[in-house]
């Protein structure tokens, strides 16, 4: 029976949990949504007259397929989960949590099936599933120009159809697709600008985006409209920040920009000014060591640099006794300025959003809970796009945050048993960082780099200032190229130890492990992670202090090899300034 005294109930928000399952709902519904909608899209284009919910009506009359199993094990799940919150004593928050979860669930699958419907039926996917031919497109390049990756053109860039015309019909679309083009082409292509792109259309070969279009003709590419001043605006500055990165070495070069602004050197195309050509070798090299090491993840903007200009704002405003409610609005108005002039990506806009709802609370007098935060950036995001469930950039940046919120306190806490303060933090973070994403790596690539946790205790001294030095510059590169090119050197002196440590850690013969790819191999190193952090808890308890210590006021004091040798250390120089008075 429920307990007439048992008071309310009262969340502390360090250890509020509620939103996780549901984000975790949420992920997991999309995800099958899309993976089933892929399933029927695929068997029903080898059939004809027959749609996919056709094909999905016969499946099921037949057999009880895949399908049918999965919705069987969901509605079992849901009536256990629902029946052991029935024994719960706070009946109401678990029957609360399960129909929130349910709820979540279906409107997830609802906005992922219209999301992939329409993206199914639009005009240039259903042109690019009959084959490829000569199309003119009109739309928005929407991300900056790269080197291409195609090596039958010079550079690419992303771009948002707005019209397709095939010589026969013009009709509207709203697909993405991956322009590549060559020669001075290149030079005219900007972001924010509108144009009519005449090519090669047909189904992308590689990558996320779902089609290409090569350019070739006289009139293969024409401008229809100039990038607005905002996009020139945004343009100058990162070009004069190349353009003060010129002077550097090679390593300079390539990773000052990629720690500034996820723009690796050798991915800016130089067509705008007479640059000088980096070696190929040694940047794909730099690459591949970057990427073994298992610090790759330094050179792709995430909350690091978010956390730095928030951090920066807050102390010159408390400095400077400005009220709360500014500090919030200049939080979020320097965050979106850093977010424009960085490289577009998933973990970017998660970091902006994550950094908005920061200064929310602020603005409202509430303490920050990055947990919640977290899980309301995802639910949110989700909705608005469910494309980024299957997006391995957000599920990196999501599973590496919510690694640190979740483990890293008691991981350091464990390590500053035998480390200094600092120290212990550092190798904290990045053992549960690397903790949680290291399955989704997997699933990338099926590895595992064994020096990974020393590569990145290696360079964590060095990141921050790197990073801070790398962001001033860019901030002055569009007044004076000069001043931004000091601080470009200053940065690459941190970049230089970043780039020592990859060679020296990635370039070894057992820099990685072979390890089983997709889903089993993430599911299995789980299950090991999961084992040991169990075991470790287990020996910390058993090994620690009793609960009557802990009960008491004050931090438990344990033999450990810390607090050894801090005794010998105080009780050598308690005698060496014993001996200095005597000698006295």
């Amino acid at each position: 029976m429920r307990r007439r005294d048992a008071g309310p109930r009262i969340e502390r928000g360090s250890r509020d949990h509620r939103l996780l399952p549901i984000a975790a709902t949420l992920w997991t519904a999309c995800l099958a949504t899309n993976r089933l909608f892929v399933l029927l899209a695929d068997a029903s284009s080898g059939n004809d007259g027959e749609t996919a919910w056709d094909i999905l009506a016969e499946s099921s009359w037949r057999e009880p397929d895949a399908l049918l199993i999965a919705v069987a094990m969901l509605l079992v799940a849901c009536a256990a989960v629902w029946r052991i919150s029935t024994a719960l004593v706070h009946i109401g928050v678990g029957r609360t949590i399960v129909t929130a979860c349910v709820t979540t669930a279906l409107l997830g699958a609802l906005t992922t099936w219209a999301v992939c419907a329409t993206t199914w039926h639009d005009p240039a996917m259903a042109r690019a599933r009959e084959g490829s031919g000569y199309l003119s497109l009109e739309g928005t390049v929407v991300e900056p120009v790269l080197v291409s990756s195609n090596r039958k053109a010079d550079c690419q860039a992303e771009m948002r159809v707005q019209i397709l015309d095939d010589g026969l019909v013009r009709v509207r679309s709203n697909a993405d697709v991956r322009l590549f083009a060559s020669g001075d082409d290149c030079s005219r292509i900007h972001r924010g600008a509108v144009y009519r792109a005449s090519g090669t259309f047909a189904e992308a070969v590689i990558g996320t985006t779902p089609l290409w279009l090569t350019v070739h003709g006289e009139d293969g590419l024409v401008v229809l409209k100039e990038q607005p001043w905002p996009e020139r605006c945004r343009e100058h500055m990162q070009e004069s920040f190349f353009r003060a990165t010129e002077g550097l070495s090679d390593q300079g070069r390539v990773l000052v920009p990629g720690l500034t602004m996820g723009f690796l050197g050798q991915d800016h195309p130089s067509s705008s000014y007479d640059a000088r050509p980096i070696n190929d070798t040694y940047a794909s090299q730099l690459e591949e060591r970057f990427r073994t090491a298992g610090i790759m993840h330094l050179m792709a903007v995430s909350g690091g640099h978010f956390v730095i200009v928030s951090g920066l704002i807050r102390r010159i405003c408390a400095r400077l006794l400005v009220p709360r409610r500014i500090v919030a609005v200049l939080m979020v108005g320097c965050t979106s300025l850093l977010a424009a002039l960085m490289a577009p990506g998933d973990s970017v806009s998660r970091a902006l959003v994550m950094g908005w709802i920061g200064a929310a609370a602020l603005y409202l007098g509430r303490r920050t809970q990055a947990l919640s935060a977290l899980c309301v950036t995802v639910i949110v995001m989700l909705l608005l796009d469910p494309a980024l469930a299957w997006s391995y950039g957000f599920a990196l940046s999501c599973a590496s945050v919510l690694g640190i919120v979740m483990m890293s306190r008691p991981i350091s806490g464990v390590a500053a048993l035998i480390l200094p303060d600092r120290l212990a933090d550092a190798v904290a973070m990045t053992i549960a960082a690397q903790t949680a994403t290291l399955p989704i790596q997997v699933m990338m690539e099926p590895q595992l780099p064994l020096w990974s946790l020393v590569a990145n205790v290696l360079v964590s001294p060095v990141v921050d200032f790197a990073t801070m030095a790398g962001l001033a510059g860019l901030a002055v590169a569009w007044a004076n190229v000069d001043a931004a090119a000091v601080l470009a050197w200053v940065a690459s002196w941190g970049t230089r130890v970043m780039e020592r440590v990859a060679m020296w850690l990635g370039g070894g013969e057992h820099a990685v492990v072979p390890w089983a790819g997709g889903v089993r191999g993430a599911i299995l190193l789980a299950a090991i992670e999961t084992a040991v952090i169990l075991t470790i808890v287990r020996i910390a308890r058993l090994a620690g202090p009793s609960r009557a210590e802990h009960a008491l006021p004050g931090e438990p004091f344990t033999r450990n090899p810390r607090n050894r040798l801090r005794i010998w250390w105080d009780d050598t120089m308690r005698m060496m300034r014993d001996l200095d008075a005597y000698r006295e």
